[in-house]
């Protein structure tokens, strides 16, 4: 008997699962070492994922295509990071932290902004980009949100800390070849001492490719994460949240996830995308603990900024 050869359709499903796979490999475990992995690592996957839909639909008309269609389903959703965690209810000593990327305040208003940070009752707030097209906008935001202390960068600065516990002490952390600063405060929990680290690291820009931008930048974020291991190494109780500029793919967020536990990937429901706000397709805003276990992730509507906040319950170990 003549043996059937695969279809067309199959063959390109198959070949479809075969480039999604190595699209994530090469993301994930090459990533930052050549540019065209970089850019695979920190490229949306709704890119890699956008003729699924197509093959999903035509497999209506071809079974023997069902199954690459349905392995590369599984490999795509993987790949684009979904996770399924039902949130644990609150308990007694829960801390709940909000980071939020607020543009410098050029899609909102201080009182809009601020009335969306109380909305989510955080002990705990890290702001990024608070270096305000307006002098006055951060000062506003801050006099619209009675009940913090605050700790800040310096004049100028664009990281603001915000805690409803006492704040026992803050200090900056200075970064190579460029003006942005990591923020570490300590706060007095009833569990002890907790530092909290507000980071913003220097963004990758695809458009830097032809100007040459994307190495040096690469290696800027490398030195930006190795300063952050050393700073936070002999930190038991400790949280980093902010704009990491990196999805969960490679080096940078490999090396983090060695050291901590990522908010989302443990507690987090769907694809945790926070930039940029009107139609998500990164996650690159993330919370990272040690000490403390999340329970609850969550990214917030759009509004007052190109990115959502993200909102994470964390309870000590």
């Amino acid at each position: 008997m003549e043996r059937r050869q695969p279809s067309w359709l199959s063959r390109l499903a198959w070949a479809y699962l075969a480039t999604v796979l190595l699209v994530w490999g090469l993301g994930e475990w090459v990533g930052e070492r050549t540019v065209p992995t970089l850019l695979l690592a920190y490229a949306p996957p709704a890119f890699l994922l956008a003729l699924w839909p197509l093959l999903t639909v035509a497999t209506l008309f071809q079974r023997a295509a069902r199954l690459p269609v349905l392995l590369a389903a599984l490999a795509g959703l993987g790949y684009a990071g979904l996770t399924l965690h039902l949130p644990q209810p609150p308990q007694t000593g829960d801390l709940t932290l909000l980071t939020y990327n607020i543009a410098r305040g050029t899609q909102g208003s201080a009182e809009a902004l601020a009335a969306q940070i109380r909305a989510q009752d955080a002990d705990i707030v890290t702001l990024q980009e608070t270096n305000g097209w307006d002098a006055e906008f951060t000062p506003e935001l801050l006099r619209q949100l009675p009940g913090y202390q605050a700790a800040q960068t310096g004049a100028g600065g664009e990281l603001v800390t915000l805690s409803r516990l006492p704040i026992l002490g803050s200090r900056e952390v200075l970064l190579p070849e460029t003006t942005r600063r990591f923020l570490v405060t300590a706060v007095q929990t009833p569990q002890g001492k907790l530092n909290v680290v507000n980071v913003h690291f220097s963004t990758v820009l695809v458009s830097g490719v032809l100007k040459g931008q994307v190495i040096p930048t690469r290696n800027r974020r490398g030195a930006q994460l190795d300063i952050l291991l050393r700073e936070t190494a002999q930190m038991p109780q400790v949280v980093v949240a902010g704009d990491f500029n990196t999805p969960p793919r490679g080096r940078v967020y490999r090396a983090l996830s060695g050291q901590f536990v990522n908010a989302w990937d443990a507690a987090g429901q769907g694809f945790g995308y926070s930039f940029p706000a009107q139609v998500p397709v990164l996650r690159i805003d993330h919370v990272f603990a040690r000490g403390l276990q999340p329970v609850q992730a969550e990214v917030l509507d759009a509004g007052g900024s190109d990115h959502r906040g993200l909102r994470t319950v964390l309870r000590p170990d």
